[in-house]
């Protein structure tokens, strides 16, 4: 059930003590004070449970055995009351006016996913480089879908998204990998669901990158398999819809800049080639070379 203008902040937790007080912090001193935030510990073996306790009062503590990302967010999804929902990680730093900026931009846009900008932080919080999402915003749903097909990944800790949208039935669904399952919820919410996204062309989110983190162990996994993820949703429409889709695609492919086409290749060798103990910072080179030729 929506309340007014309330903010749910859902934050799926497993094992994240290193920096979670940091991280549920950063959420309670915002500016925007129509927040409620539901933290889902799921099944943590470290400290993280004790950790969530300590702001009992200030915040929802749901315990639950493991049951993976998914399963932690819709248990919070389940008992949120707010307007929009904001997934996010316990590793990151949500900026004092992020939820603010968000909450005026999208108060304009109801139906829109919002999302910004967001800098990369190092274990200590250090600031390392800020990314700079393309600017979509005039494009046609259409056209921002064929860029969503085409590999464009929006940080999910930055977005603002509609409950009026999961209650259409765009779910969050459990995925054989985890690290795609924010992307496969935007393709779906784009494609099937016909929302738009809209960016704040500011950063709002500090993005941290360490060793354990999942998104990054299994980067080269996770390339692989977001094809898979495509070829599903498309797999959804009808067949003349999907043929206009992986037309269009195959056109946007072909008009790419050369710098991006390189990144591209040398990207798609590094998967083929790298071990598993490849640098991540190899890695987010190249996506980030990718990302800025957008």
């Amino acid at each position: 059930m929506n309340s007014g203008d309330l903010v749910s902040v859902v934050m799926p937790i497993y094992n994240s003590e290193k920096f979670l007080a940091e991280s549920v912090e950063s959420v309670l001193q915002q500016s925007y004070k129509n927040i409620e935030v539901i933290a889902v510990d799921d099944g943590s073996t470290d400290n993280s449970l004790e950790i969530l306790k300590k702001h009992e009062g200030k915040i929802t503590v749901i315990s639950q055995k493991n049951k993976g990302l998914a399963g932690a967010i819709n248990s919070g999804i389940k008992e949120m009351r707010g307007k929009w929902l904001k997934w996010f990680s316990g590793d990151d730093i949500l900026y004092p006016d992020a939820v603010e900026i968000l909450v005026n931009e999208a108060r304009n846009l109801p139906d829109n996913i919002v999302y910004s900008n967001w800098d990369v932080i190092d274990e200590k919080g250090k600031k390392l480089r800020t990314f700079l999402e393309s600017n979509y915003n005039d494009l046609a749903n259409f056209d921002f879908n064929v860029r969503l097909l085409d590999g464009q990944q929006i940080n999910v800790n930055t977005c603002l998204i509609p409950f009026s949208l999961l209650e259409r039935g765009c779910s969050i669904e459990n995925l054989d990998d985890p690290v795609a399952i924010d992307y496969d919820f935007f393709i779906r919410s784009g494609i099937l669901f016909g929302t738009k996204f809209h960016l704040v062309s500011k950063p709002l989110v500090g993005y941290r990158v360490h060793g354990k983190q999942l998104s990054h162990k299994k980067i080269l996994e996770t390339l692989s398999y977001l094809s898979q993820v495509r070829s599903s949703v498309l797999s959804r429409l009808d067949k003349s819809k999907r043929e206009e889709y992986l037309v269009a695609l195959e056109e946007f492919s072909k008009k790419k800049p050369i710098q991006r086409k390189t990144a591209e290749l040398g990207l798609k060798i590094m998967t083929r080639t790298l071990p598993r103990w490849a640098t991540d910072q190899i890695l987010v080179f190249y996506l980030n070379k990718i990302r800025t030729t957008r």
